[in-house]
């Protein structure tokens, strides 16, 4: 799966995407109007709720049955699991197959992009680089 926190700044994420044939490395971290937001689950299901909400969620939202979606709007983080349209976060939140490791690694005292980085090596479906998107000021 993947590793995906919110540290209430910045948003992180590893890169690994694996299934039964492979491994790479993508971009589960993107721009949205109103913030950042980073995916975590079926890759198609990620890849078409990133898509949307970097469009600006205009239309019928996709489906995201197995996926967890991060996402701001303005410093708010809200999270949606398995469904639209989200609940807001307060505080910190982990998602994805490494997000107890990530969480523990907040309560530390890491942050976001250092949560992730804690995880992978622990988490066999969290590695790679560790991308990391802040919300614009004034949003």
């Amino acid at each position: 799966m993947t590793t995906i926190v919110w540290d209430g700044k910045q948003l992180a994420a590893d890169s690994l995407a694996t299934d039964d044939l492979t491994g790479i490395e993508v971009c589960k971290l993107v721009r949205t109007p109103e913030g950042v937001a980073g995916a975590a689950g079926d890759l198609a299901e990620c890849a078409a709720a990133l898509a949307w909400l970097s469009d600006g969620a205009q239309g019928d939202a996709p489906t995201i049955a197995s996926t967890s979606v991060l996402f701001t709007r303005g410093r708010d983080c809200f999270m949606a699991a398995s469904g639209w349209p989200g609940i807001r976060v307060k505080g910190v939140a982990a998602i994805g197959s490494g997000a107890q490791g990530a969480l523990v690694a907040l309560r530390l005292g890491l942050d976001a992009p250092a949560a992730v980085n804690a995880v992978i090596g622990v988490d066999p479906a969290t590695g790679g680089e560790v991308d990391v998107l802040r919300p614009r000021r004034g949003r």
